[in-house]
């Protein structure tokens, strides 16, 4: 979680120590809330030059209550409340300056390589944004970002970090602006991940001709530790294939009609169409929820309800929240994606395509939308990347340092499937949380173990890799334990979980790239069960 005092640091691109403190409160109002950190403004020359970015977003400082009307933003000085008056005061700016500001940044904005029109980071309705940030500040005790003061605008296909660097420096040198970057795409955290050609295939419910084999033999991480989570175990214990626990991948496709899949509570957002992103959205989920029925994979929370959401026309930080607050508290939700971010200086010597990607939670839209769903009770997984990148570098000014800034999510390695020692393109570092397979797992999708000839909806994979396919296995882990608290009365906050699966797995191999311990369920859920966690 987020800390309410920080350390001042003194080189820009650390943290800087900026404390919104909210109205004081009334007698019998709840207690002040703990301040958000800030990040020291971008310089618009982090990412390397030639890095290609999609969107260029900027956010204003609370309290502004700027809001886009007709298709231009407004500063609404008449609907700040007392505490966005007390908010832009403790920052030196009065509605005159707003005004200025807002004014500046239009015309800042008319001058970038724009294939689109300014919209909104967030595609929720701002009164539901209102509500959720009010719901997590009353849990949490501290203060969450106004999502409604995100916006974007869609930048030229071909459009390079360099190419903008100065315009997002002039940006981030207005008063009223808290952050503005440019942002590069986000790709499924999976090794060699390459967009294909669209295919389409015929529906199906149930096994098709031929008889699928079943695969659940060749999981290997379902098996017992050292080598695997103990989902065999988790599923002699009520609850333990995640009954009643809702979950959300958050990516660009799925066949969700694949013959070993259950029915989806939730199909968001636009989906890719292109047989690329489907097979990896499929392969994830089929170690979450493969159908538990003789035949193909048996997904480790088996018994929960799927649910997807898909970026395809709107950002990553916009599916999250919208996949937030699709499972509601106790929840799981899944950041299957990572994106090119800052050179760290770590050496990249395989995975080469991908070096430097990075966690999303790095971009602050981002890192905002995930905290406002853990606060408000939803778990969070998160790819920690397959960017061979030390997260602890200077680099990151801080964003990924947990006594700095906190999201509360769960983020995850990846290791070789039976030693633990991280692969050599994990990221890794103290905000690494956990870790899982990162190679050979069997799952649904791309057709090169079975299928291929019969159509995706009949495609299993033996070679599913990455952080991408580590995460779903951490995933199956949560929802397997939130489904045994459910079964006993309670609820697992993203921070609980968290702790649970680190405190209670197998080590990872001595290494000094840390990626945190294997989950262990036979470990993990007993405590869950006993309230000791």
């Amino acid at each position: 979680m987020l800390k309410s005092t920080l350390s001042p640091l003194r080189l820009r691109g650390a943290v800087m120590a900026v404390s919104l403190l909210a109205l004081a409160p009334a007698a019998g109002a709840a207690p002040s809330l703990a301040p958000r950190a800030l990040l020291a403004k971008p310089t618009g020359r982090e990412l390397p030059a030639g890095t290609f970015v999609e969107r260029l977003v900027v956010k204003f400082h609370e309290g502004s209550h700027v809001r886009l009307r007709d298709n231009a933003l407004r500063a609404l000085a008449s609907e700040r409340s007392a505490s966005e008056r007390e908010l832009l005061s403790g920052l030196r700016l009065d509605s005159a300056r707003v005004e200025s500001d807002l004014a500046e940044v239009v015309a800042l904005l008319e001058r970038a390589p724009r294939i689109g029109a300014l919209d909104r980071v967030f595609q929720a309705e701002e009164a539901t944004l209102d509500a959720s940030k009010a719901s997590g500040e009353r849990a949490s005790g501290e203060q969450l970002a106004d999502l409604n003061l995100y916006f974007e605008v869609p930048l030229l296909p071909g459009t390079t970090a360099d190419t903008v660097a100065d315009l997002v420096a002039a940006l981030n040198r207005v008063g009223s602006v808290e952050t503005a970057y440019a942002a590069p795409p986000p790709e499924p955290a999976m090794v060699n991940f390459a967009m294909e050609a669209g295919l389409r295939a015929l529906l199906s419910a149930a096994d098709l001709p031929p008889t699928t084999p079943l695969y659940q033999a060749n999981q290997g991480y379902l098996n017992a530790a050292p080598s695997g989570i103990n989902a065999t175990y988790a599923w002699t214990q009520t609850g333990g294939r995640g009954t009643n626990v809702k979950i959300v991948d958050i990516e660009g496709g799925w066949r969700t009609s694949h013959e070993d899949f259950p029915t989806f509570f939730r199909v968001g957002g636009t989906q890719y169409n292109d047989i690329g992103w489907r097979n990896h959205g499929t392969a994830v989920m089929g170690e979450i929820v493969g159908a538990s029925n003789g035949y193909g994979v048996t997904g480790i929370a088996n018994a929960a309800t799927p649910g997807v959401e898909a970026i395809g026309a709107q950002s990553s930080a916009s599916a999250i929240t919208n996949a937030a607050a699709a499972v509601g508290a106790g929840g799981v939700i899944l950041i299957e994606l990572h994106a090119g971010g800052p050179s760290d200086g770590t050496a990249c010597t395989c995975n080469t395509s991908q070096c430097n990607y990075i966690a999303m939670e790095y971009w602050q839209d981002n890192y905002d939308a995930i905290r406002n769903a853990t606060a408000n009770g939803v778990v969070v997984v998160e790819a920690a990347g397959n960017g061979s990148a030390n997260l602890d570098a200077a680099a990151y000014g801080g964003r990924f340092n947990p006594a700095t800034r906190d999201s509360g999510a769960i983020l995850v390695g990846a290791s070789t499937a039976t030693t633990r020692v991280p692969m050599c393109w994990t990221n890794f570092g103290q905000r690494v949380n956990v870790h899982a397979w990162g190679e050979s797992v069997v799952t649904t999708g791309y057709g090169d173990r079975f299928g291929s000839g019969y159509g995706e909806d009949q495609y299993y994979t033996s070679t599913f890799s990455g952080t991408s396919s580590a995460s779903p296995i951490v995933v199956g882990a949560a929802v397997s334990a939130q489904g045994v608290a459910k079964a006993n009365g309670r609820l697992l906050t993203s921070v609980q979980m968290r702790g649970l699966l680190r405190n209670n797995g197998t080590a990872q191999a001595a290494d000094s790239r840390q990626i945190g311990p294997l989950p262990d369920l036979a470990k993990a859920l007993p405590k869950v069960i006993s309230g000791n966690y």
